[in-house]
């Protein structure tokens, strides 16, 4: 009985071994193959992906181009924490415009060709009696930042209510500017409020607190998180198609056009491919690019997922459930 336990163990230690490098081989064969060669694919701890790039000869035009500044990566003076190829969106922080007494305060961004996503930020206002607008755009928080009607809406995580609004942002914006004022006189004092706040956020990663009403990143100092989406020169897919020199797309990809608020394009590997689409192939030594993987349905950067491991032989699991029965019971 011992041998075959041996045996069965020596049989799930060899299919265990293959699983490791079928696995293994579901990924790109280069760990660092977002980037060009002998170009830095990673800035602090954030990944810096072809068509980015940092250094001269490692990103495709000027509007791409980073710089690291001690392990933070620097998109001109502003801060960025991810970049996604498959989304075609990065994630940067920005300042925010604050106002504390009866002047107001004007924050502005420009990008160069990216856009603000409309999808994914919101302009956020906190603080009451406080009127905030982008672009000169009708100011939101007449009703919401009144904190004399809504007494009951302080909960944490919401901004629909007391000291904290929130509404859409127009599409297509390459350069906002927010402005915060308080209104005067004040509706309501008995509330700490020194300062109200405003500025254009991810959704997803700010959620309301009560506490903000008394102090807000620093009275205002620190910075909020934003998505701006992303795409390669103005050109549509049908142009660049039959434009191979022009075309940033690399082998085994699909090219995804833009839309009327953001012109240009962006590529992703086709379905059963993993890697970035944005690299070239160049010769038999070429990494990083599209490749198929193994039975993979998958076109993440990443690869594909792992398959589970073999399962253990039932003749080594079952001594193990008895001698739990008998233990519980």
């Amino acid at each position: 009985m011992a041998s075959l336990h041996v045996t069965l163990m020596f049989r799930y230690l060899v299919l265990l071994l293959i699983w490791l490098q079928l696995a293994s081989s579901v990924f790109p064969s280069n760990a660092s193959g977002v980037s060009k060669p002998n170009c830095i694919d990673h800035c602090g701890s954030v990944s810096i992906p072809y068509p980015f790039g940092i250094g001269a000869g490692c990103f495709i035009d000027e509007a791409f181009e980073l710089e690291c500044n001690n392990g933070v990566p620097m998109y001109g003076n502003i801060p960025v924490s991810s970049i996604s190829l498959i989304d075609g969106q990065m994630t940067i922080d920005i300042l925010i415009a604050s106002s504390c007494s009866n002047e107001s305060d004007e924050n502005s961004l420009t990008l160069s060709k990216f856009t603000v996503s409309n999808t994914k930020n919101k302009l956020i206002s906190i603080g009451c009696d406080t009127l905030v607008s982008i672009n000169g755009n009708p100011p939101i928080g007449e009703g919401c930042s009144d904190c004399t009607t809504n007494e009951d809406a302080t909960d944490d995580g919401s901004c629909n209510g007391m000291g904290c609004c929130k509404t859409s942002i127009p599409a297509g914006l390459r350069q906002s500017n927010v402005t915060v004022e308080r209104e005067y006189p004040r509706k309501n004092m008995s509330l700490d409020n020194p300062c109200s706040y405003a500025f254009v956020a991810e959704e997803d990663s700010f959620r309301f607190s009560s506490s903000y009403l008394q102090d807000f990143k620093n009275n205002g100092t620190g910075r909020v998180r934003v998505v701006v989406d992303w795409t390669i020169g103005s050109e549509t897919c049908d142009e660049v198609a039959t434009e191979v020199t022009s075309n940033a797309c690399g082998p085994n990809t699909v090219c995804i056009p833009g839309n009327n608020d953001t012109q240009g394009y962006r590529c992703n590997c086709k379905s059963g491919y993993a890697g970035n689409p944005y690299l070239p192939y160049v010769d038999a030594n070429t990494t990083g690019y599209c490749q198929e993987t193994v039975k993979c349905n998958d076109n993440s950067i990443s690869g594909c997922s792992i398959p589970p491991p073999p399962p253990l032989p039932s003749s080594e699991i079952s001594p193990l459930i008895k001698v739990n029965k008998i233990v519980a019971g």
